[in-house]
């Protein structure tokens, strides 16, 4: 019997942001551990993992609880909707973000989260992803005495085979993003700074179907931008990987981050980062970061030509020093320690 299972349920939309929290800490936890983990998994992911021990995930679980002999079951994200039939088992909660906070206003919003004070009031363990997350769940729900921890995510990146995308045409100087193209990401700001530099291109990559991407082609249009900002849609892993090692720098203006994944991306590849002030990103970015004093257009261009102009090979080199700071193994040590004395109470 395994004492510890994974809610690794999100396996099932690999390509998300969930998805990948799971297939990486999931695997990093399989690696580190010194005892079987067990795994609650969809059936087309079951040979994700090498454990024998796994539930294949059913819709019919959120009614009537997974039968699983295991002592600590992970809900690895705050909108979790399966348990253990035994109430004895213990439950560790990952709270990524409260985005519904700003996206939701009335009865749908106080639903989510009673919903979430809900699966709060459960937990014998709380892992939050960033200290702003801490901070958030902290004004907003009611927490209970139970141990709780900021585990920062791991950033997993490969360097090898990084594919040119078709919508690069020529060798041109560019700056890039990427995300869902949302409210909250805050891309339209960038528009009107790029009239200021038009030495380079801005390439804002991520689904472009939304009422805010149509707002964003827009601006470009209304400001003749079109052969400088582009919007091309999603793009693959090695594609992204093409784009961090060749832009001149990365820019990431959002308004509500839980963490900022691509952020530490970036620094990987030894690439500055441009960011927005708000929730996470100044923890994530750190004094290696530059940061936006507004919105403005002439504080975005200034701040994206000094990111240009001042990274230095020492300066790319303490980018990648600090993206090494997260890391899935170092992750799943902690996850591992907190499995261990939640266990022991």
């Amino acid at each position: 019997m395994s004492r510890i299972f994974l809610d690794t349920e999100k396996l099932k939309s690999p390509n998300s942001g969930l998805g990948q929290f799971c297939a990486h800490l999931g695997k990093a936890i399989e690696n580190e551990a010194n005892e079987p983990i067990g795994f609650y998994i969809d059936k087309k992911h079951y040979d994700f993992f090498l454990s024998n021990n796994k539930i294949i995930w059913k819709r019919s679980h959120q009614y009537f609880g997974v039968s699983v002999k295991a002592d600590l079951w992970h809900c690895m994200h705050q909108e979790a909707k399966y348990f253990p039939k035994d109430k004895t088992t213990k439950i560790l909660l990952t709270i990524h973000d409260l985005n519904f906070l700003d996206k939701y206003t009335g009865a749908k919003k106080e639903r989510k989260l009673k919903n979430l004070q809900k699966l709060v009031n459960k937990a014998s363990g709380i892992v939050y992803i960033s200290e702003f997350t801490k901070k958030i769940a902290e004004q907003h729900l009611k927490l209970p005495d139970v141990l709780q921890k900021v585990i920062y995510n791991g950033v997993s990146v490969s360097d090898k085979n990084p594919i040119k995308p078709a919508f690069i045409e020529h060798d041109e100087a560019f700056v890039f993003s990427i995300g869902i193209i949302g409210e909250k990401k805050n891309f339209h700001v960038l528009v009107e700074g790029m009239k200021k530099l038009p030495h380079l291109k801005l390439f804002l990559c991520g689904n472009n179907s939304s009422k805010y991407a149509d707002k964003i082609r827009t601006l470009i249009t209304k400001h003749n931008l079109e052969k400088c900002v582009f919007l091309p849609g999603e793009i693959s892993e090695a594609e992204k990987n093409w784009m961090y090692k060749n832009c001149k720098a990365f820019v990431f203006p959002s308004l509500s981050e839980g963490f900022g994944l691509p952020v530490v991306e970036a620094m990987h590849f030894g690439k500055p980062v441009v960011l927005s002030k708000l929730t996470s990103l100044p923890e994530i970015g750190g004094e290696k970061a530059i940061y936006l004093d507004s919105f403005l257009p002439e504080e975005i261009a200034n701040k994206i030509e000094f990111a240009i102009q001042n990274n230095t090979l020492e300066q790319q080199k303490s980018l990648k020093n600090r993206a090494s700071f997260f890391s899935w193994k170092k992750a799943a040590e902690q996850y591992l320690e907190i499995y261990n004395t939640i266990l022991k109470k």
